[in-house]
């Protein structure tokens, strides 16, 4: 049986990353073995053919112009596809009538958002002018009490104890009945 090794070793052979040595497997197809975790496993001809590889790519060339000759490489066929020109608009054209309509309902959307708003701020500054009235009601009010003429004191009326009026004194509670039932 014929020795294999894994990414991590073949790449410490060339001197490249592990996910470079993946790359080249994939990308020129080199057809190699896998162990039961989905690991390559690399033969000695396979780390030839990424040497010569390499090699390439140091002169300078591009990828897709290196040539690779092997027994375990097999044929990667570049398949292009192209769209025909009136399945390309038809397909644009339901896009565009797409975005169309998306953008009527975002337009839709913002002018009833701003009508909400509106509505808010008007319901607040009807709020605010209730509450304006209220208070120059009551400034009225007071303003009218200040205006009246002042009543004589009698006799009878009790004069503040600021002026010099009685103090009446207050009745306290023992301590004891403040505890009793």
């Amino acid at each position: 049986m014929e020795m294999t090794m894994k990414t991590k070793e073949v790449s410490e052979q060339l001197g490249v990353n592990p996910t470079t040595v993946q790359r080249w497997a994939k990308y020129f197809g080199l057809v190699c073995e896998t162990n039961e975790h989905g690991h390559y496993l690399f033969t000695d001809e396979h780390v030839a053919i990424m040497r010569n590889v390499q090699d390439q790519l140091k002169e300078g060339k591009r990828m897709r112009d290196i040539q690779i000759e092997g027994n375990n490489v097999k044929a990667v066929e570049v398949k292009k596809h192209f769209v025909e020109t009136s399945a390309y608009e038809v397909k644009l054209e339901a896009v565009m009538s797409r975005v169309n309509e998306l953008d009527e309902k975002i337009s839709q959307k913002a002018d009833d958002v701003v009508s909400y708003q509106l509505l808010k701020h008007r319901t607040e500054l009807e709020d605010m002018m209730k509450m304006i009235k209220s208070l120059e009601e009551r400034l009225s009010e007071m303003e009218s009490k200040v205006h009246q003429p002042v009543r004589a004191l009698s006799d009878n009326d009790d004069l503040p104890m600021v002026v010099g009026g009685n103090v009446k004194p207050k009745k306290w509670r023992s301590f004891m009945q403040l505890f009793s039932l």
